[in-house]
């Protein structure tokens, strides 16, 4: 058992796939589906004022707490909240959805609902707000 452990052990060292995120260079990385971005890119691209980032995950959460400047279109409201955004977000808008996490399917969802839509430059920030708020990006909350 504790050769077996040892040679995965040695096989992750070499597998770039397993090298931890923080050894890639400091550039803004694309992951290896190019719809998926991670921290540093998504970062660059708030930074930048590059994109429009769109919280997929409920109106409560979205209202607890969002990426600054994020817009709520929540996979569970799609339908009914999307009029206003398409009045508001011309089809050529880099756009990149987000949920709580990798684990969450919502901002799939939602940028498939996009897609369909006519937005062609959609992105996903897998990492979602629980990565953002890790990194101690700005967040923001909604208040009445």
């Amino acid at each position: 058992m504790k050769t077996i452990a040892a040679a995965l052990l040695l096989l992750s060292v070499g597998a770039p796939a397993m090298r931890p995120l923080h050894a890639a260079p400091a550039v803004a990385l694309m992951k290896e589906n190019a719809d998926e971005l991670d921290l540093a890119a998504t970062k660059s691209l708030f930074d930048n004022h590059s994109a429009c980032f769109v919280d997929a995950r409920s109106e409560f959460a979205y209202y607890t707490s969002h990426i600054k400047g994020a817009r709520s279109l929540s996979d569970s409201r799609f339908d009914e909240q999307f009029q206003e955004f398409r009045e508001k977000t011309p089809k050529t808008t880099p756009i990149v959805v987000y949920c709580i996490s990798s684990t969450c399917s919502k901002a799939q969802h939602v940028a498939e609902k996009l897609k369909i839509n006519g937005y062609s430059n959609v992105r996903i920030f897998t990492g979602g707000m629980s990565e953002w708020s890790r990194a101690r990006f700005p967040i923001e909350v909604e208040q009445d």
